[in-house]
C-alpha cells in the first residue's frame, strides 16, 4: 500500500512540475510600435519564449481580428497589405494560450506610425 501512495505521489508531482513548465512563457519578440507608409505591407511580429502547446491571436482596440484578404495571422505574426488609415490605426495585441492548462498572456500594445507620402507635382 505504501508503495502505491509513493507511486501517486510521485504521478502527481510529475504532472504540477510538468505544467509549470509548459505555463512557463513570454514573448519573444513582443509586438513594438511600427512606422509604415499607407498603402505599404507591415508585419507585426508576435512570438513566445516555449511555443509548446501555444496559440495565438490578435486583437485591435480591444476587439479580436479575424482573417481577411488583406489582414491576417501568419503563423503568430500579423500581416497587413495596403495599410489603411481608417481600418488600421489603433491598439494592437497578441494574445497568446497554452491550449493545455488555458493560461493566457496578452502583449503590451503595439501601434501603427502611420507615415503618408505626399507628390509635389510641379508644371
Amino acid at each position: 500500500m505504501a508503495f502505491l501512495t509513493i507511486g501517486l505521489f510521485l504521478f502527481a508531482f510529475a504532472a504540477v512540475t510538468k505544467s509549470k513548465e509548459q505555463d512557463n512563457f513570454y514573448f519573444d519578440p513582443a509586438p513594438m510600435n511600427t512606422d509604415v507608409v499607407e498603402g505599404e505591407e507591415v508585419r507585426l511580429r508576435c512570438d513566445v519564449s516555449n511555443r509548446k502547446m501555444i496559440s495565438f491571436y490578435w486583437t485591435l482596440n480591444g476587439r479580436r481580428l479575424s482573417n481577411d484578404s488583406r489582414r491576417y495571422q501568419d503563423d503568430s505574426d500579423l500581416r497587413i497589405l495596403r495599410v489603411d488609415r481608417d481600418r488600421d490605426l489603433g491598439s494592437y495585441r497578441c494574445i497568446a494560450t497554452n491550449v493545455t492548462t488555458g493560461i493566457s498572456v496578452t502583449s503590451t500594445e503595439a501601434k501603427l506610425n502611420m507615415h503618408l507620402v505626399f507628390v509635389c507635382l510641379t508644371f
